[in-house]
């Protein structure tokens, strides 16, 4: 006994986290068929004690680490899934705060009241642009049903934020959509950017690293006026966001896919294991990639920029997309002009 105790006290000492989020595509199947989706199967967690399963490692991992767990379920389109509103209600039931990620197409008054019900915290829809562009990415309708969507939830007191990902075909509309949100009530519009390795990115539709740095300019702006919120990986440089953002790859994030594949980060494509052959704790622990994500630290790049404490770097993922290396800075940081 004494000696697991022991045991537990390394393990805080090495994971010391307030929150761990899991984000957990419960489905990959998906109502829509968007240009930058990077979804290749369209499998599910069929089973409701299969799904049960994966929580109770996760609250394992919660309790082993003394920390608040944060679980955002997505997919594929989560609504799809019959069991979503079970396991948001059983996941609230162990005092886990929860989030859907969503492109809003199919929720309605119905869905938004049965999100109430299960206690979820917030809900997130994607708008990419306003009617013409979203369309354009999401195919044509999906614009006015999001929107619908965004009504009910808010008609229903959850708090919504909209997602904007930002591509070469979209990124001068930000300017409009935050004047749009606004308008409609969301509580919050955040961006960020499409990654594709430039090799399988066909459409061009990655932004160069002198778009992203016009972007953020442009957001620093509306932040500023509240319109934006920039606290993501590299984004609060020219605003000043008080809520500066690090990678948490390698460190209180995992990510489970509906086959079963665990990864750090949904946009960093490296597998660790299979939740079904390992548990959860153990991935995190062990996974090799999730060690040396761990002992990266501060790049040498960046040491003697004045956020290298707090930024770390950037976005692990887009330096990962663009050089296969994700050891080294951002290569798309407004300060490496």
């Amino acid at each position: 006994m004494r000696q697991r105790r022991q045991f537990l006290f390394l393990i805080m000492e090495q994971f010391n986290y307030k929150d761990f989020t899991l984000q957990w595509h419960i489905t990959h199947r998906c109502n829509l068929r968007c240009r930058h989706c990077y979804q290749e199967d369209y499998s599910a967690f069929e089973s409701l004690t299969d799904a049960e399963n994966i929580l109770q490692q996760y609250c394992i991992l919660l309790k082993t680490y003394g920390c608040n767990g944060r679980l955002n379920i997505t997919g594929g389109e989560p609504l799809t899934h019959p069991h979503l509103f079970d396991l948001l209600h059983a996941a609230r039931s162990k005092g886990i705060k929860t989030g859907v990620l969503t492109n809003g197409t199919l929720i309605g008054t119905w869905e938004a009241r049965k999100l109430k019900a299960c206690g979820v915290d917030y809900v997130q829809v994607s708008l990419d642009g306003t009617e013409k562009v979203h369309d354009a990415i999401r195919g044509k309708g999906n614009f006015e049903k999001a929107v619908n969507g965004i009504c009910a939830l808010r008609s229903q007191g959850i708090f919504t934020s909209v997602s904007f990902t930002a591509q070469n075909n979209n990124c001068r509309e930000l300017k409009k959509l935050a004047a749009f949100c606004d308008d409609i009530g969301a509580d919050k519009l955040w961006f960020d950017r499409v990654i594709i390795p430039e090799e399988e990115d066909s459409e061009k539709l990655t932004l160069s690293a002198d778009s992203f740095r016009k972007l953020c300019r442009t957001a620093a702006r509306l932040n500023r006026k509240g319109k934006v919120f920039c606290g993501r990986a590299l984004q609060f440089i020219p605003c000043s966001s008080k809520l500066v953002y690090h990678c948490s790859a390698g460190e209180n994030l995992l990510v489970v896919l509906a086959s079963g594949d665990v990864m750090p980060c949904r946009r960093l494509p490296l597998i660790i294991g299979n939740i079904r052959e390992t548990d959860l704790l153990t991935l995190h622990q062990n996974s090799s990639v999730m060690k040396k994500l761990r002992a990266i630290g501060i790049p040498q790049g960046c040491m003697a920029c004045s956020y290298a404490s707090l930024c770390r770097g950037g976005s692990k993922c887009v330096a990962y997309a663009k050089t296969g290396r994700f050891d080294i800075p951002d290569p798309d940081c407004i300060l490496s002009e």
